[in-house]
């Protein structure tokens, strides 16, 4: 399933560098000078100004914003729950560094093949991972900066990666997703988002809460997606771009993300068009029921040493006592639950909100927008 979607990204050949990261604070900000809005590198944002770097590609200049925050660290009490936005800094961001990955366990069954470890997280792995990426061409920012009025700018598609990994693994940063090439060739604006995996991004037990709780709603994950893409929506525009001509495309649990994002109520007219690469949310890797995801929630709870006897009269005591277990401890329980080939423990539920109904209802019924699809698979997946 990686031959189609390397096609469309190719290897700089240029080694990436760990960085860790963390949201906008004193060393991650500059103070605004009088010069920054004349600045070609400073966008202003919903969130506030950032401050990208230039990159020479194939003789081609690309600017590039790396590390933009959308959401506070899921952290501690926003540990299994749904993102929150970020709060508007002041001064100027400095995004010029890649950002943490999703806290995950790397892939080692092959140790020192090439073609395993290039899918391993390359920057340092972190809960405090919700962060995304920009490409712009350099000379779609000179027309962007010229005297005409913004109504009569060009603006440009925006294209839009979520990678794959089977909702339990992936990163934005790997070297193959770099879209510096695409930025330098094409007429387009790239982006891509960081999205929490595992039990981090997927832990469902909102069934013991009050009717409303956003506590272990399940589907973090996607929820991430949908702000980062919201971000891009609002903010399209000031990098160039056009909101309304915004496509999404994505590998494996990337194409099953793509297709929920666009059949989801919560992200409805965020999109309209999805490039689907070897994976659809009909796929049997790409849903769970509620009481399924349930029972694997519940072992995860037992296994990381935490009294799932308390759920029915205590929950709030319970979630407290996963908040309290190190992230590395569940990123090894929640495998436990792993079934056999393709029966990843964690995965996008049917919880009623995000994903409202079955996927076969939800797409036989056509509850959605009129949007343009372009599907592809290979011959030989694996």
């Amino acid at each position: 399933m990686e031959v189609l979607f390397a096609l469309i990204f190719v290897v700089s050949g240029a080694l990436r560098t760990v960085y860790g990261y963390s949201w906008p604070n004193e060393e991650t900000t500059t103070r605004a000078n009088k010069d920054y809005r004349n600045d070609p590198l400073v966008v202003e944002t919903t969130s506030g100004f950032i401050r990208g770097h230039s990159k020479t590609v194939l003789g081609r200049e690309v600017h590039v914003f790396t590390g933009i925050p959308f959401a506070k660290p899921p952290v501690e009490q926003l540990r299994f729950r749904r993102p929150v936005p970020i709060d508007p800094w002041h001064g100027v961001l400095e995004a010029n560094k890649l950002p943490n990955s999703c806290f995950q366990e790397r892939y080692e069954y092959f140790p020192g093949f090439e073609g395993e470890e290039m899918w391993n997280p390359n920057t340092n792995i972190s809960e405090d991972c919700l962060y995304l990426n920009i490409w712009v061409p350099q000379r779609l920012r000179i027309r962007h900066h010229d005297n005409k009025p913004p109504m009569e700018r060009p603006k440009v598609p925006v294209l839009v990666w979520i990678y794959g990994g089977g909702y339990m693994s992936g990163t934005s940063t790997l070297d193959i997703y770099d879209a510096d090439i695409i930025a330098a060739t094409s007429d387009v604006i790239v982006a891509s988002m960081q999205y929490r995996v595992g039990s981090f991004g997927f832990l469902y037990l909102n069934k013991y809460f009050p009717k409303g709780s956003d506590e272990t709603p399940g589907n973090m994950g996607l929820w991430d997606q949908a702000l980062a893409l919201r971000w891009i929506k609002e903010n399209a525009a000031a990098f160039g771009g056009d909101p309304e001509l915004i496509t999404l495309f994505g590998e494996s649990a990337g194409g099953g993300s793509v297709s929920i994002l666009l059949l989801s109520p919560i992200t409805k007219g965020l999109a309209k068009r999805g490039i689907l690469q070897s994976g659809t949310m009909n796929t049997p890797w790409s849903y769970m029921s509620a009481d399924q995801a349930e029972v694997i929630g519940k072992g995860l709870v037992h296994d990381c040493g935490c009294n799932i006897t308390n759920l029915e009269t205590n929950p709030y005591q319970v979630l407290d006592c996963m908040r309290a277990v190190d992230a590395k401890t569940i990123s090894l329980q929640q495998w436990n639950s792993y079934s056999g080939i393709l029966g990843f423990p964690s995965m996008p539920t049917i919880e009623g909100v995000f994903l409202s109904k079955h996927p076969k209802d939800m797409l036989a019924e056509g509850d959605y927008e009129d949007m343009e699809i372009l599907l592809g698979s290979n011959q030989d997946e694996g």
